[in-house]
């Protein structure tokens, strides 16, 4: 709307003849209403608030904040200018960013936006908090014609409250800028004040910058109370009582409450855009993961690390952002890398050695934690540790990556030799604390087609008498795909493959369903408690409008347990911690012939595992998800091409493949099945992820999007008569606690754990109790007397004791000691 017809339209509604001016010329408290407005207090005009998400409100600076989403969310609010003050006019707010706007997606440039105002520097007229890519901070306005600027010397904080005051006193030509009661800028002014136009943007400036659907001038964060006083408030009146509350930057629950796609228990940061999940580390009783992060919004520009964390793998929360790009070497972002921890380089702690990168080139640079919760973090102070890629290579360089090898210390680095995948090596002078940059090849590929043009995220990890090298090669013949291979490193510190030739590396997914992008990712792989355990990113493949509206993009694969067979191959099968998820909700049988279609009920919905052991023959078997009305998602194998199959081309789904699969993925497994052999197929469902493993030997993640909320059935089915050996399925909750006492046929039936037995009280004579391993393996089942008893466990572990009565199936989980 043009703004003369705007200021129009809000003199008619809120009747700005009344030439007499209140204390307080404006107010906005940030209170959402149930019409998704905020109120101006003085007028009671409302204006709505807009952005592709519902508003949100969470616990302010005083009373309610408005929470912004940094790439959709403003509000195009109105303020009466006639009714501000010429000679003597104050502005106040609260604000906390959670990361500073984009502004540039391409490049590093320090550009503003506002917090809030109405600055028009056509007209020479106007007000406006402003803040810039970079963190700078201030105020400005026009008096007199002349703009005034007031610019604070330091950054705008992240994750905490700041109570802005700009103070104009035209009379007696002076502005002073306040920060929590703190003077942080001052300036000479003329006078008048020159009030600008009726429009008051709350959350971006008015010149909008966009990528794509995606708002660029937006702020990130919460703002609250925002007030326009026709007085000069004294510095005492500017400095505000404390917040009432913290600055809580979570993302409001209610954000994704109704998403039938976004994943619950695979890791992602709580909202916009991930990428690499980077080194994992465990401190202070928690798996940590770091990644690729721009919280701005869901799609990729200058990035951060985001951090995550878990005790068990598969319940996540988000930490505060670990890096951010803020140095001249980093300017343009944080990238990928990995996380290390050496005794003499680290002093055991983990340290971030990761990628950064200005307008131009890339370095190698290190971080250190400031607690055991490594939630704050220090850049190194002699970064960059490696200055710039070594001669002969191409301006790719990144994505470090640190190893040990016969008491040496090494990074390795991506990049690219004569226009192939290659990966230098970086040695560690213990004398110097530096390292070398002389241009040596780790290891390099020989065949563009099969090992790509440049190698993304390298990683080494050390298997019993084996290493595991694997990357994320580009321009490969089958597009993006990650790779491996196993072998030794010699004294040098080259690496030479022993499970196959240069050229013919092992491919992590199976083969079929990775090309392109599809399937895992840049893994990382982190050794604990006896386990090799591997994680990578699996992306959307969705289009950018898609991943607007949903406010969210790519999620992690579930993790997986590894090892290398004496072929020299990797094994990859579920993580065993996996198990505790599962609830009563669950379905069981064994040792029947299948033949047609079976209901797996009462496990259905969108989060659930299940398992069948098959015995191969001639005809097609597996499991159909999302199931409704003849439609599923059809997961089988096929014995005539000894394939894997999923089909998804029934159902009604955001189609992320046009071109590529068209929803119609198959590989075929590396051994041939026998006739007669058991193949054992294991998959996770989690909304839009499916995990799947078969024999725990092979595995592959993908990506689904089924749009019918409806579609949430589950069955097993056979093309002519199959042997099933055993079947169960269970729905998964991340959620689920450790109470020990459940109602079997309403008696109070509990058990406690007690020296290598389970003890159990108050039971029907009914009931048929079965205990499982985490690999689903039953390694006790016995009917439960009347009354009380006890089981015994030959082991100590974690297990699932199931309890099964003609009414129901219960089941809980239990350690044994």
């Amino acid at each position: 709307m043009d703004k003369r017809l705007y200021s129009m339209a809000f003199a008619l509604a809120v009747g700005l003849a009344a030439t007499a001016q209140s204390d307080i010329a404006a107010s906005f408290d940030m209170t959402v209403g149930s019409d998704n407005a905020i109120a101006e207090g003085v007028s009671g005009s409302r204006w709505a608030v807009s952005g592709v998400h519902a508003p949100e409100n969470v616990d302010g600076a005083v009373g309610k904040a408005l929470r912004l989403d940094g790439y959709s969310s403003y509000v195009n609010a109105g303020i009466s200018a006639a009714g501000i003050s010429t000679s003597g006019v104050s502005f106040s707010l609260w604000c906390a960013p959670e990361t500073y706007p984009m502004m540039n997606a391409s490049e590093a440039e320090n550009a503003e936006t506002w917090i809030a105002g109405n600055l028009d520097e056509s007209a020479h007229a106007g007000f406006a908090f402003t803040l810039t890519s970079q963190g700078d901070y201030g105020f400005k306005c026009y008096t007199g014609g002349w703009l005034v600027t007031l610019q604070a010397g330091a950054k705008l904080p992240r994750y905490e409250w700041s109570h802005l005051v700009a103070v104009i006193d035209a009379d007696n030509r002076s502005a002073t800028l306040y920060r929590n009661g703190e003077p942080v800028a001052t300036s000479r002014c003329m006078s008048p004040f020159n009030v600008g136009d009726d429009v008051l943007l709350i959350g971006k400036s008015s010149a909008d910058r966009t990528l794509d659907s995606y708002l660029l001038n937006t702020f990130n964060g919460l703002i609250d109370d925002i007030t326009i006083y026709n007085r000069v408030l004294t510095a005492a009146e500017a400095a505000a009582p404390a917040a009432e509350n913290a600055a809580d930057l979570s993302i409001p629950a209610a954000r994704f409450a109704s998403d039938i796609l976004r994943p619950v228990f695979h890791g992602m940061p709580a909202a916009a855009w991930t990428n690499e999940c980077h080194g994992m580390a465990f401190s202070n009783g928690k798996y940590h993961l770091f990644f690729q992060k721009n919280a701005n919004g869901p799609y990729m520009a200058r990035l951060h690390w985001g951090h995550i964390y878990s005790e068990n793998l598969y319940k996540w929360r988000e930490d505060r952002t670990a890096l951010t790009p803020e140095d001249t070497y980093d300017i343009k972002g944080c990238w990928s890398g990995a996380v290390f921890s050496d005794e003499e380089i680290t002093g055991g702690k983990p340290y971030i050695l990761y990628t950064g990168v200005d307008n131009a080139r890339a370095t190698i640079n290190m971080a250190s934690p400031d607690d055991a919760d490594l939630t704050f973090w220090s850049k190194y102070e002699a970064n960059p540790v490696i200055d710039g890629r070594p001669g002969g290579l191409s301006d790719d360089f990144r994505d470090p990556y640190f190893f040990t090898s016969d008491g040496k210390k090494y990074i390795i680095v991506g990049t690219s030799k004569n226009n192939l995948g290659a990966v230098t090596l970086h040695e560690y002078n213990a004398a110097t604390k530096t390292w070398s940059n002389d241009g040596r090849t780790f290891f390099a590929g020989t065949d563009k087609n099969k090992t790509g043009r440049f190698w993304e995220m390298p990683n080494m990890t050390k298997m019993g008498d084996k290493w595991l090298f694997t990357v994320t090669p580009l321009d490969m013949a089958d597009g993006v795909e990650t790779i491996y291979w196993t072998g030794t490193v010699g004294a040098d510190g080259t690496f030479t493959p022993t499970s196959s030739s240069v050229t013919e590396p092992g491919k992590l997914e199976l083969d079929g369903f990775s090309r392109d992008g599809y399937g895992l990712l840049s893994p990382t792989i982190f050794s604990h408690d006896g386990k090799t355990i591997l994680m990578g990113i699996v992306p959307d493949k969705l289009l950018s409008d898609e991943n607007y509206k949903l406010g969210w993009a790519h999620a992690y694969s579930l993790p997986r347990e590894c090892s290398i067979d004496a072929s020299g191959q990797l094994v990859q099968k579920p993580y065993s911690g996996l198990a505790a998820m599962r609830t009563s909700v669950s379905y069981a049988k064994s040792d029947f012939t299948l033949d047609g279609e079976e209901s797996l009920n009462p496990v259905s919905g969108r989060q659930y595992e299940v398992c069948g052991e098959f015995v191969a023959g001639s005809g097609k078997f597996g499991f159909n998800l999302f199931q409704k009305d003849g439609k599923a998602v059809k997961l089988y194998y096929s014995p005539s091409g000894n394939g894997i199959v999923v089909d998804a081309t029934q159902i009604d789904r955001i189609v992320n493949d046009k071109g590529v699969f068209d929803g119609f993925y198959s590989s075929e497994l590396p051994r041939a099945i026998q006739a007669g052999e058991t193949v054992r197929i294991n998959a996770f469902v989690d909304h839009s992820m499916l995990d799947v493993f078969i024999n725990d030997t092979w595995a592959f993640s993908m990506r689904l999007f089924p749009t019918d909320a409806d579609a949430s059935g589950l069955s097993v089915f056979s093309e002519g008569a199959t042997q099933v050996k055993q079947l169960n399925a269970w729905t998964l909750d991340p959620d689920q606690g450790g109470q020990t006492s459940i109602n079997v046929e309403n008696t109070d039936f509990s058990f406690s754990v007690s020296e290598g037995k389970i003890l159990y009280y108050n039971t029907c004579g009914n009931a048929q109790a079965t205990v499982y391993d985490l690999n689903g393996c039953a390694v006790l089942s016995s009917r439960l007397t009347e009354g009380s008893g006890s089981l015994g466990i030959s082991r100590s572990g974690i297990y699932i004791l199931k309890v099964v009565t003609p009414a129901r199936t219960i089941s809980k989980k239990l350690i044994i000691k």
